[in-house]
């Protein structure tokens, strides 16, 4: 579902990684719409190495044939060595995330001595609206995992403990615009676990916060940092 709608955040990574023509990249638990762009950004003469944990997405996105792009299925856990690549995208849209210091230890493992790398992850609360309106039905907050991130002091001190350079933290907040509270809320239901009715009665305690039936704009928060190995 998410890959039916923008994601300024990606957007917003991608960007600030500054990616350039054939270089190596790689980029963790990205969608269908991210390895399009990352192909854009590096041309074909770059190398893109995408790492996902679902054998199905990793196949789906194999499928592309995209030059120069190698997919491997595998659940990172931070001490893996994928190649050595100019620059690192771990901007995962939702959970479940790694620990901050794990992207950490892909960025030292992974890339080159200069190599950039963009950490893009969801906030501590990346969707207001929604978290409002799931304390409203009185649901476990253990649940929100997926949309639960760390902090932005936690992301940059995980990043520099592990030896990075040039670590700058950018927290980022953007607005995403849905046709009704309950099309804003479907496109996390499967992240969140959530129902056809848990969409619904989310969808209707957001209008009931907002006063607002639709279209919205509706506020994304994450945590954001890049540096250098």
């Amino acid at each position: 579902m998410i890959d039916e709608i923008a994601t300024p955040w990606f957007d917003s990574a991608l960007q600030r990684l500054g990616l350039r023509k054939g270089e190596r990249a790689l980029a963790l638990e990205p969608h269908r719409r991210d390895v399009v762009a990352l192909r854009a950004a590096i041309g074909d003469e770059g190398e893109l190495t995408v790492v996902v944990g679902d054998p199905a997405a990793a196949e789906g996105l194999a499928a592309m044939q995209a030059p120069q792009l190698r997919v491997i299925a595998h659940d990172a856990l931070g001490g893996e060595r994928f190649g050595t690549f100019d620059a690192a995208m771990f901007a995962p849209h939702t959970g479940p995330l790694l620990p901050a210091a794990v992207y950490a230890e892909l960025a030292r493992k992974n890339l080159r001595p200069g190599g950039r790398f963009v950490v893009d992850v969801p906030a501590a609360d990346m969707l207001p609206d929604l978290s409002a309106a799931w304390s409203d039905a009185g649901w476990d907050e253990e649940r929100l995992a997926a949309i639960t991130g760390p902090r932005d002091a936690e992301l940059t001190a995980a990043l520099g403990a592990a030896g990075l350079r040039a670590v700058a933290g950018s927290p980022c907040t953007h607005v995403l615009q849905a046709s009704s509270a309950a099309e804003f809320v479907a496109v996390f239901a499967g992240d969140l676990g959530l129902t056809d009715d848990d969409v619904i009665e989310l969808g209707k305690a957001i209008v009931r916060n907002r006063q607002e039936p639709g279209p919205l704009e509706l506020l994304v928060h994450r945590a954001q940092a890049t540096g250098r190995r």
